[in-house]
Order: structure tokens, then C-alpha cells, then sequence
């Protein structure tokens, strides 16, 4: 028995019914990796969004807990966090001072960047500080 070895004509014969398959496969397969290389990206905007609110939350408590302090001077540290961090839109800030329970609590809303059409990516974080007092010493 004798063995030919096949042809340039079989060979086209076989592939012809898959003219055109690694196009299709492109197609389906580069959309999905587009989106998820770019859901990284993203996760990464809305961490560091989440962060710049976390921190401006807590100056803003550290601004407006000292004794002799007002909202103003909380408004401002939360204000000097967010224009350095740059990537939240649409911020809310917002400082309150009880100073019958003696506490400070400060609030930041905003959206962080998208870069995905689809979706919203809110943001917002919450601190809480007591207000300094003084006591003099022999009350200590």
C-alpha cells in the first residue's frame, strides 16, 4: 500500500469552508478584551476616587474639630484634598458641627471618572470626630 501525499488542490478544497473564520473570531473575541482591559482601568479610577473622598472626609474632620473651629474651616480641608486628588465630579461636601453632642461629621459625595459607557461609579465616604475642648487643669 502506497501513500500519496495530498495535494495542493485537496488542501484548498478542505480549507475553502473556513474562509474568513479568524475574522469572525477577531470580532467576537476583541470587543470582550477591549472591555476588560479597560473594567481594569476603570476599577483603578473608582478606587482612587473612593480614597480622595475617604481623605477629604477625614481633614475635614480634623479641620473643623478643634475647639475654636467652624464648618468654614472644614469646608476648606476637605476643599484643599479634592483640588489636589483631581478625579471626583460633581463633589459635595458637607460639615457639621454638633456642639451639643460634641461631634463633627463630614460627608463627601461625588462620581468618580467612567471610562465604561455604561454604568455610574458614585462615590462616598462619611468621618466623625469629637470637638475639642479644653478643661483646665483642676478640673483634670
Amino acid at each position: 500500500m502506497t501513500t500519496r501525499a495530498p495535494t495542493v488542490d485537496s488542501a484548498r478544497r478542505r480549507l475553502r469552508g473556513e474562509t474568513g473564520v479568524t475574522s469572525t473570531e477577531i470580532a467576537i473575541v476583541m470587543p470582550v478584551m477591549l472591555i476588560a482591559v479597560m473594567l481594569v482601568f476603570q476599577v483603578a479610577l473608582f478606587w482612587h476616587a473612593k480614597q480622595a473622598a475617604d481623605t477629604a472626609a477625614e481633614e475635614a474632620v480634623d479641620a473643623a474639630q478643634v475647639a475654636t473651629a467652624t464648618d468654614a474651616e472644614g469646608y476648606a480641608g476637605a476643599d484643599t484634598i479634592l483640588s489636589q486628588a483631581g478625579n471626583l465630579r460633581d463633589v459635595q461636601v458637607s460639615v457639621t458641627r454638633d456642639l451639643a453632642s460634641g461631634v463633627v461629621t463630614a460627608t463627601v459625595t461625588g462620581r468618580a471618572p467612567s471610562i465604561i459607557p455604561f454604568g455610574s461609579w458614585s462615590v462616598s465616604a462619611q468621618a466623625q470626630g469629637s470637638i475639642e475642648r479644653f478643661i483646665p487643669a483642676d478640673e483634670r
